[in-house]
């Protein structure tokens, strides 16, 4: 599963990472904005082990939000 959001002249796209040989998940975003044709994005990762694929994309974008918002949740920058 994933999604991308629209977030504040913004995208969130999740893509939620599945830990190996197990039913656990991380979440794994992407923040990207376009200004005067230009693309930038920087990928995040949580630590945060969820129990769902859902779980974890939920997650991610609410981080995203939180990123964007000047909040500074504790992300791995990839």
């Amino acid at each position: 599963m994933s999604k991308s959001v629209e977030y504040r002249e913004y995208t969130i796209s999740s893509t939620p990472l599945q830990l190996s040989g197990k039913d656990e998940w991380r979440s794994k975003i992407k923040v990207s904005s376009e200004r005067e044709g230009i693309v930038a994005a920087e990928p995040y990762t949580d630590d945060t082990i969820h129990a769902t694929e859902e779980a974890a994309d939920t997650h991610g974008i609410k981080l995203g939000q939180a990123l964007i918002d000047g909040k500074s949740p504790e992300l791995s920058e990839d």
